[in-house]
């Protein structure tokens, strides 16, 4: 098979984990991102999948010279939350011959420069760069798609959302903007080992 890579419609981005890894279910570390599409478009886009996950399978079954069993998972997903393809890459792996691999994803502003993965948070507008996967382990058959890159056609930082208040009309409006880095005198009170509570 090719490493030919399939390039997504703009979607919205869903519980991206592109800035850093997720951790939660692998310790060495997920990149991942759901991507939110128009029914018609995830269909056309699951069709092409079909498509070569059934050649694909007819390959691989005429090299084991039998029929393997094909594993139920997707990436081609419907829930409450719309139609999206799971889009994932592993953030390193361990291999026999060469240690400790290490993975990232590849990020690109909506010009097509290339630039460092922001925080990305939900909401973003976002197409993918995916690179089918054939795997045989056991007897068992499937396809994934590795995450290879994003480009980023509208971004909604991590965070930029966490208020809980609304807006009042009317009240208070000023106030510096909130940033996490030190001033000067902060700066300072921190090499001398003081601290104001």
């Amino acid at each position: 098979m090719s490493n030919k890579l399939i390039v997504t419609p703009e979607g919205e981005a869903l519980y991206p984990h592109l800035h850093e890894p997720d951790y939660k279910f692998n310790t060495g570390g997920v990149y991942q991102v759901r991507l939110v599409l128009t029914e018609a478009e995830w269909n056309a886009m699951k069709s092409d999948y079909d498509d070569l996950y059934n050649a694909e399978y007819a390959k691989e079954s005429d090299k084991a010279k039998g029929k393997l069993n094909k594993d139920a998972s997707t990436p081609f997903r419907q829930s409450d939350e719309g139609f999206y393809i799971m889009a994932k890459q592993v953030a390193q792996r361990q291999t026999r011959d060469k240690g400790v691999i290490n993975f990232n994803v590849a990020c690109y502003n909506s010009t097509g420069k290339k630039i460092k993965m922001p925080q990305v948070g939900t909401g973003s507008r976002i197409k993918l760069a995916l690179e089918p996967h054939v795997w045989v382990v056991s007897g068992k058959f499937g396809v994934s798609l590795r995450l290879r890159s994003v480009q980023i056609i509208e971004l909604i930082e991590y965070g930029s959302k966490d208020s809980i208040f609304g807006s009042v009309e009317g009240g208070f409006d000023g106030g510096e903007d909130f940033t996490t880095e030190l001033h000067d005198e902060e700066t300072q009170g921190k090499e001398n080992g003081d601290f104001s509570f």
